[in-house]
Order: structure tokens, then sequence, then C-alpha cells
């Protein structure tokens, strides 16, 4: 039986990318071809990064277009593997294409349902392979406990439902923690996710904050674009994360990633980074920046100048009020300076329990938050 190095090397034959070790990333995806970013074939539409989502809940994020439509060559089309709706309700969505119209319970298993016979036919390619989920990287001597935890009872609960095979509990969680580090959120062209996919080609490409291509979904299928020229053995990279932020917390949302980024982006002096997040220097003369982890009474100072003008224009309940107060209150926590953090985190209570219902987990935070401060 062909090995999966194997098997992905005859699929991915004569469409100008293969799969190599890099060292210090292991698998990696590299052009044997140049790619440019200006050959738009055909018309997709573009998929937003979910900013709060991580690996950890089954997403890899993904890079917006501005224009609406992709300009960059396609380097990859895939299928996904496997792959399932974000709506739960049964019945509520085709399970192939996530469309809601025209639904119909399959004759056969009397359980998927689908918009049509074209869905119904789910398309194979020489990528429906379990030897090459089973080559993905599971993590699971970096997963933590509580998400290992989580995969043993998704594990136990896969015995229970299939008693009849001969399933291993350890092997099953090693799967779902696969699953977890490398699935992709599947958008609609409103940036709506719609459900998770695994790409198992996809799933090949390293992060860079400086990436070279991105992916984008018409339905299920995963479109992967140049937005840089890529040349001859050149590895194509994507982003996992959203990259409009500062090194430092770049290097924290790549945290459930398990690595740090070494790109030249994130090698590069804090410049860039006083640009990205840096306050102005009280002198208006000065044409330098302070960075928010050198001086945070300078920034406290600057943003109470803000908070007192924004008293005059808007109301105690306004949700630009609560920002200032919530970056206020952070401040000072940094500062050590827990009795004004929480004058200012208890401005914002009222304002949570206006724009928020009663049992939102935000008003639960921002109490447990203020319950600390007193503490401290």
């Amino acid at each position: 039986m062909a090995s999966w190095e194997e098997q992905l090397r005859g699929e991915l034959a004569g469409r100008g990318v293969a799969v190599s070790s890099v060292p210090g990333k292991g698998r990696a995806l590299i052009a044997t071809r140049r790619f440019l970013p200006g050959n738009p074939t055909p018309r997709l539409s573009p998929v937003a990064p979910p900013l709060v989502f991580t690996k950890s809940s089954a997403v890899f994020a993904v890079v917006a277009m501005a224009s609406g439509e992709p300009s960059g060559e396609v380097i990859i089309r895939e299928e996904p593997y496997v792959s399932a709706p974000h709506n739960f309700s049964v019945g509520s969505s085709c399970d192939n294409c996530f469309s809601s119209r025209n639904l119909r319970k399959c004759s056969v298993c009397r359980v998927a349902w689908y918009c049509g016979r074209a869905c119904q036919a789910i398309p194979s390619s020489g990528t429906d392979n379990y030897s090459l989920v089973d080559a993905l990287d599971s993590h699971i001597s970096e997963v933590d406990t509580f998400h290992k935890e989580l995969h043993a009872q998704m594990a136990i609960l896969v015995l229970r439902i299939l008693p009849s095979l001969d399933l291993d509990i350890e092997e099953i969680a090693h799967t779902f923690s696969k699953i977890t580090c490398n699935a992709f959120s599947i958008c609609d062209p409103q940036l709506k996710p719609l459900g998770t996919g695994v790409y198992l080609v996809i799933s090949t490409l390293n992060h860079s904050c400086v990436p070279n291509a991105i992916v984008i979904f018409e339905g299920r299928t995963a479109y992967l674009r140049a937005v840089q020229p890529i040349d001859i053995n050149e590895e194509v990279s994507i982003s996992y994360i959203d990259t409009a932020a500062t090194t430092v917390k770049r290097q924290e949302y790549l945290k459930p990633y398990y690595f740090s980024c070494t790109c030249r982006r994130c090698e590069k002096d804090s410049e860039e980074d006083a640009l990205l997040e840096g306050f102005r220097c009280k002198d208006q003369k000065c044409d330098g920046f302070l960075l928010p982890n050198s001086d945070y009474s300078e920034a406290g100072s600057m943003y109470k100048i803000v908070e007192e003008q924004e008293r005059k224009l808007y109301h105690t309940l306004s949700t630009t009020l609560l920002r200032t107060w919530d970056a206020l209150s952070k401040i000072h926590i940094e500062l050590n300076d827990f009795q004004t953090a929480l004058k200012y985190t208890r401005l914002t209570i009222p304002v949570y329990e206006r724009v928020y219902t009663s049992l939102y987990p935000l008003i639960g935070w921002q109490l447990y938050i203020c319950g600390k401060l007193e503490w401290y």
C-alpha cells in the first residue's frame, strides 16, 4: 500500500506544487512552478478571518480580500475530506453545500439532508484516504488538560454510538485532536461561518505573518490563491491569525498553534509595532512613538484626557466611553493600581447590562473582573 507521501505526490503531480519536509516546520507546500497574484479565474467570494477563533476551536484564520473579488492565481482547488455545518438543527441545512433551500432527507441513511441530487452525489478525489488523516499532526503532547479530557469524552461517546466497531479510544482521541488542529472555517460571501471542514492538502500549509497566499471558499470548495509572486521552490504560506497586530500580540495569538513565528516580520525591530499600536508623544512637535509596554503611566494620562473629553460629548451608557474605560482599566492593572482599575471597570457594568441580556456571559466576565480587582 502506498504511503501518504506517495499518495500526496501522485495527487499533486502536474498541479505546480509538492509536499516536502522543511526543517523546524515539518510538512510544507512547495511551489514547483511560478504563481502570480494577478490571474483572476474564476470569480469567488472572499473570506475574512474569524479573529476570535483559534485551532483549539477547530478553525483556521483566512485573509479577506478588500476588493470583493479574488485576484490571485489558483494554486490548489480542494474539496474537504470531511465537513459539517455549524447549524446543528436537524434538517436546517444541506450536509454538502450548507444551503437551507429545498432540503430533503437522504432516502438511504435517513440522517443526512441534501438540497438536490448534485450535493447527494459527493465527489471523491485522490485525497479521500484515511492514511492522509493519520499523517496529520495532533500535537497531543502539547494539548492542555482540559482539551485532552474533552477529546477523551468525545472518544467515549463515539464508542457508545458505534459499539459494534473495534475502535481504540486513544486513537479516536488523537483523531479529534488532529481535526481540531487542522480544520478550516468555511464562510459564506457575507463572512458568516457556515461550517467546518478538513482539507488534507491545504492543511500542509504553514503560517507566515507575511503570507504569499490566502484561502477562500465557494460553497465547501477551498481555493488557495496567490497574493504575492511565488517562485519555483518557494514555500507557499498563509496566515493562521489576524496579522493587523503587534509582534507580541501575534505571538500570543499563535500559542494555540503550538509554535512561535520566526518570519521576517516577527524578527524586525519594534518600529512597526509603534505604528500599529503606539501612542503619540505628548509633545505635539515630536513625531516619535510611545509603545504601550514602555510607559503605562504616560498612556494612562493620555487616555484620561480622552475620557474627560468623551464625558462631555457622550452619554454615560455610550459604548465609546465603554471602550475607553476598558482601556483605562487594563492600563491601571498593568500599573498594579487595582483601585483605579476597579473604578473604571465598575463604570462599564451598567453599559454591559444595558447592551446584553441578563444572562449574557460578558456581564458575568466583567463582574468577575470586578471581584478579582476587589480581592487585589
